[in-house]
């Protein structure tokens, strides 16, 4: 794996290199689609919550395993074992990225959202989080203008077809 270290732009200004961003993406992106699914069919929040996290830690774990597993094909010298102290220490941030949503679903419904309506704002907020973070990837790799909106709104119609899910649910 390459090593992350800040860049330098023209103006001297240091920006912070975000290695994990991907995975808190899939962590994300899986999470959602996951709410979706359990919110289309449960009536209660508490049990789409508990669902939706603990498939979320399922996704996490199997991200774990298949990254400590799949490394013995390219580092035969580490057992399985110590390959996975270091893929749990390494992909924290599929279980961070899960986050997002689940915080959100718990937050609408704090504030008196109706629980169908509550997992619809997790999914817009998910949406909006996927735009922001890949305009804000494509702006710092330069991108401006139409391009710069064409690539947020790519990244954001991962997101749409989480929303095309839990409306053919419903």
């Amino acid at each position: 794996m390459a090593e992350h270290r800040p860049e330098h732009g023209r103006s001297g200004h240091r920006h912070l290199a975000l290695p994990h961003v991907p995975e808190m993406l899939y962590g994300a992106v899986v999470t959602a689609s996951v709410l979706a699914v359990f919110s289309a069919h449960a009536p209660e929040t508490a049990g789409v919550v508990v669902a939706t996290a603990a498939v979320s830690v399922v996704y996490w774990l199997a991200h774990v395993y298949v990254d400590a597993v799949g490394g013995r094909f390219v580092d035969r010298e580490h057992p399985t074992h110590v390959r996975l102290g270091t893929a749990l220490a390494q992909n924290w941030s599929v279980l961070i990225g899960s986050a997002p949503p689940i915080l959100v679903l718990l937050l609408a419904r704090a504030l008196g959202a109706a629980p169908e309506t509550a997992a619809w704002v997790a999914l817009w907020v998910t949406i909006a989080l996927l735009v922001a973070t890949g305009g804000a990837a494509a702006y710092r790799a330069g991108a401006r203008g139409g391009a710069l909106v064409i690539e947020a709104l790519v990244a954001g119609a991962f997101g749409v077809l989480v929303v095309l899910l839990k409306y053919l649910l419903h």
